[in-house]
C-alpha cells in the first residue's frame, strides 16, 4: 500500500533552496574581496563590459565587504518573511483559526508574523532546546535589518528577545562560534553595522528557527486533511474538473495524486520520528466522497 510523509513543508524547502547555502555565498563573496585586497594590479574582466579603477581600492573593498554582509542580512530576513507567508497561503500549513487570524491582522509586518509565530508555535521536548535563542536572534536580525536599509530607522530590540539573548549569553558562546552576544548588542543599539560573524551567527539562528517552527507545524497539522486541501487547490489552480483525475484507472489515479502531493513536498522516505504519514488509498478514498 502507498504511503507518503512530510518531512518538511513546501515553504520550508522554498526556504532553504534560498537560504540552505546562504553563509557559503556569503564566504565565497568575501573571499573574493580578500583575493583582490592582497592583488597588486587587478583588472576588470572583458566580459563585464564595464570599467572599474578605484581611486582607493582599499576603501572601495571595505565598503564592498559591509554591503555583502548587510546585503545577507536583509536577504535572511526577506527569505524569512516569504516562510511566514507561505505558511499562511492556500493550501495552509497552518490550521489554527486563531493563528490565522492573528497572521491576517499582522499584514505585511515581518515582525508582527513572528510575533504571531511566538505566541501560537510552542515547541515540546528536543525542539524545544534552545529555542528561545534562536527567537530572539530573529527579532534582533529583522530590527537590525530595518535599521540597516533605513537611513533614518531607529528600531529597538524587544526587551524580551533582549534579555533571552544576554541570559544565554554562554550558550549563545558555545552554539555560535565564541560569539559574544554583549558586544553584539552593543553594535546594534550603537548604529553599527554587522560583522561578518555576526550576520553568519543571525543567518543560522534563523535556519534553526524555521526548522523547528516547521517540525512543530507539520506534526501538528491534521495530515488527512492537508494532504485534501492539496488536491483541491491543484485543481483550482490549473482548473482541473475533479471528475477528470477520479475517473482515472485506479493505478494511474493513485500516480496522480501522488505526483501532485510531492509537489508540495511529501516524500517516500520517513525521517524518524516523524508521523505525519499519509495512505494513497485512504486520502483517494476521502477526496472522492467529498
Amino acid at each position: 500500500m502507498a504511503k507518503l510523509h512530510l518531512n518538511i513543508s513546501k515553504p520550508r524547502k522554498k526556504f532553504k533552496d534560498s537560504m540552505g547555502q546562504a553563509n557559503h555565498f556569503l564566504i565565497t563573496a568575501l573571499i573574493g574581496l580578500d583575493y583582490i585586497d592582497n592583488i597588486d594590479n587587478v583588472e576588470c574582466p572583458p566580459s563585464f563590459s564595464t570599467s572599474w579603477n578605484p581611486r582607493d581600492k582599499k576603501a572601495s573593498i571595505d565598503r564592498t565587504r559591509q554591503y555583502i554582509l548587510n546585503s545577507s542580512l536583509t536577504w535572511s530576513v526577506d527569505c524569512l518573511d516569504s516562510y511566514f507567508a507561505g505558511c499562511n497561503q492556500e493550501p495552509k500549513l497552518i490550521d489554527n483559526i486563531d493563528f490565522i487570524k492573528d497572521l491576517d491582522k499582522a499584514g505585511r509586518s515581518v515582525n508582527e508574523r513572528l510575533i504571531s509565530f511566538s505566541k501560537h508555535i510552542i515547541p515540546i521536548g528536543d525542539m524545544a532546546d534552545d529555542y528561545c535563542i534562536y527567537k530572539s536572534f530573529v527579532g534582533l536580525a529583522i530590527q537590525w535589518r530595518n535599521n540597516t536599509i533605513h537611513s533614518m530607522g531607529d528600531n529597538k530590540l524587544e526587551q524580551e528577545h533582549k534579555d533571552i539573548l544576554l541570559d544565554s549569553a554562554n550558550r549563545i558562546y558555545e552554539l555560535f562560534c565564541k560569539l559574544d552576544i554583549k558586544q553584539t548588542l552593543n553594535s546594534f543599539e550603537e548604529h553599527k553595522y554587522p560583522t561578518f560573524k555576526e550576520v553568519t551567527s543571525i543567518i543560522r539562528g534563523i535556519q534553526r528557527f524555521v526548522e523547528i517552527v516547521d517540525l512543530c507545524l507539520i506534526t501538528k497539522i491534521d495530515i488527512n486533511k492537508y494532504a485534501l486541501n492539496i488536491i483541491n487547490s491543484h485543481c483550482r489552480q490549473y482548473n482541473i474538473p475533479k471528475q477528470a483525475i477520479i475517473s482515472l484507472p485506479t493505478d494511474k489515479l493513485n500516480s496522480r495524486i501522488i505526483n501532485i502531493l510531492k509537489n508540495y513536498s511529501f516524500s517516500e522516505t520517513a525521517i524518524t520520528g516523524n508521523y505525519s504519514g499519509i495512505e494513497i488509498d485512504h486520502i483517494v478514498d476521502l477526496w472522492a466522497k467529498q
